[in-house]
């Protein structure tokens, strides 16, 4: 069935992102203007209201009343044998000569820390300075308050991640602990904690701005434009189709967009596709576009385009292709026999594989030969997912899997136990940094989740849901690159729960993966 349905022209803001800085620097301190310390104090009080998942940065907010001071003793064959250290934030008049040279930049955080010695004991002091463009901030052009709301936050909390990351790792990084025992007065600290290649603070910017978005009532898309697919640096590229947004249909939408290396920029409309077209500022590197989507506000639509009005019906598999990947690395050795039926058997259980109802049978723990036989062949192709059903209600029905309501997510886990007590355990295409971690009272444990999907798009999230050992429960967010990839951090502090944890990846509502790690 064929229906009109209006939709307002694309409109389209282009500007840069604005871009953060940090750099150790010795200039003399410049009171900020009034203008500068009201926009300060406005967009901390917004801040602070939030409610959406972010890294925690009250270290470097409590800097700005009070020094944050951390001090650790060294070993006998260091330098020096204790070190004390005092970090405390002003804000400061921005500083036009800090800013890049073809951007506009939105922020600066300086590190300008002195070291004194006396008696082997070494003394950090750190007098930082936050700088907001107040100038820039203040007179964007920018139309959508929404989207000017969640750039002014974006911009803070860029700048004080910059000092949040330098500041744990002073306060529980063993390598800066190692690396500052054995500095003098003439050396320069190690700064590169404060992440001056974004490499960290990029994704966790991104998410945050999602965010906001999303709590404002619209939708942000990521796309990466590499410079495999420009033509010395020029690109056009279809970025999404109006049918990506059918809560809009009616009014139509509302697109701006915000670029990293990337100059020229445009957005237009093809009939339903939304085009994208531009130049890399540098062509060795990759290009990053934010789409910020709101459904349109004008009271009058302005263009009408014939649409099809159905739905495409998607067929879905009883079992995940993912698990192909298993079946084959388990066939070959490359996982372990616990760590296969442990993998289908949480599927199982949540129903994302289903089989036939299985009476179960005693408790063994032999797999016939045959069963990884099944499993490579399946995975190649050569027999069918009802062939490779059959072998797994063959595991259920002689007690290999034991499948059932009684049994819960952690007790499961704790039964693939392998040496040392370290629970280890990765099923599908996720796996962790570590599999067990200790806690300590001052140094928070750092978790990244990495892993690959198939049929990926630039921009598009996986969902990760993270179970803790209470069995309660919270999801995070991670941006899948060009080549499919992800990496999520999170981080747990001396207050998490001790026991077992559950990290369970989702893509395109499907499970792409199982994992778990326990703290101690």
């Amino acid at each position: 069935m064929k229906s009109f349905v209006k939709l307002k022209e694309i409109g389209i803001l282009v500007a840069f992102l604005l871009a953060g800085s940090v750099y150790p620097a010795f200039a003399d301190y410049v009171e900020p203007s009034l203008q500068e310390q009201q926009l300060y104090n406005r967009l901390l009080a917004d801040f602070t209201k939030l409610s959406v998942q972010k890294m925690d940065v009250s270290k470097v907010l409590e800097s700005f009343s009070a020094p944050i001071t951390m001090s650790f003793p060294c070993d006998s064959d260091d330098l020096n044998s204790y070190v004390t250290a005092a970090v405390k934030t002003k804000l400061a008049k921005f500083d036009n000569s800090l800013s890049h040279e073809g951007t506009t930049t939105g922020g600066i955080y300086s590190w300008k820390c002195s070291i004194t010695s006396s008696g082997g004991k070494i003394t950090i002091n750190c007098e930082n300075e936050l700088m907001l463009n107040s100038d820039t901030i203040l007179t964007s052009t920018e139309r959508n308050p929404k989207i000017k709301q969640v750039e002014d936050l974006v911009i803070l909390y860029h700048e004080l991640l910059h000092g949040q990351l330098m500041i744990d790792a002073m306060s529980s990084s063993d390598m800066w602990h190692n690396n500052a025992c054995n500095k003098t007065p003439q050396d320069d600290l190690d700064y590169s904690y404060t992440d001056a290649n974004h490499k960290v603070i990029t994704p966790l910017q991104t998410e945050f701005a999602a965010q906001l978005v999303t709590n404002a009532g619209g939708k942000m898309k990521i796309e990466e434009i590499t410079p495999e697919e420009t033509n010395t640096g020029a690109f056009t590229k279809k970025i999404g189709s109006l049918y990506d947004y059918p809560d809009y249909t009616t009014s139509g939408v509302d697109v701006s967009a915000r670029a990293y290396n990337i100059i020229n920029m445009k957005i237009t409309s093809q009939k339903t596709d939304i085009m994208l077209s531009g130049t890399l500022t540098n062509t060795t590197q990759s290009g990053i576009v934010w789409l910020y989507v709101f459904e349109n506000t004008d009271e009058e639509p302005q263009t009408k385009i014939q649409t099809i009005d159905e739905t495409p019906k998607i067929e879905s598999a009883e079992i995940p292709s993912w698990i192909k990947n298993n079946a084959k690395w388990w066939s070959e050795g490359t996982i372990s026999d616990s760590d296969f039926i442990l993998g289908i058997k949480f599927l199982i259980e949540r129903n994302v594989i289903v089989i036939p109802q299985t009476a179960q049978g005693p408790e063994s723990q032999e797999i016939p030969s045959w069963i990884k036989n099944n499993a490579k062949w399946w995975s190649q192709g050569e027999i069918t997912d009802s062939d490779f059903v059959s072998g797994i209600q063959y595991l259920v029905r002689n007690g290999i899997m034991q499948v059932g309501p009684t049994e819960n997510v952690e007790s499961a886990l704790i039964q693939s136990n392998s040496t040392n007590n370290a629970v280890q355990v990765s099923s599908g295409a996720i796996q962790l940094n570590n599999y067990r971690f200790e806690k300590s009272p001052y140094k928070p444990i750092h978790v990244d989740v990495s892993g690959m999907v198939d049929d990926s798009k630039t921009g598009t999230y996986v969902i990760l849901t993270i179970i803790k050992p209470d069995q309660t429960s919270f999801d995070l967010k991670g941006i899948i690159t060009k080549r499919g990839e992800f990496t999520v951090p999170f981080m747990l502090d001396a207050s998490s729960l001790a026991g077992q944890y559950v990290v369970m990846a989702k893509y395109n509502n499907a499970e792409i993966g199982v994992a778990s790690f326990s703290v101690e």
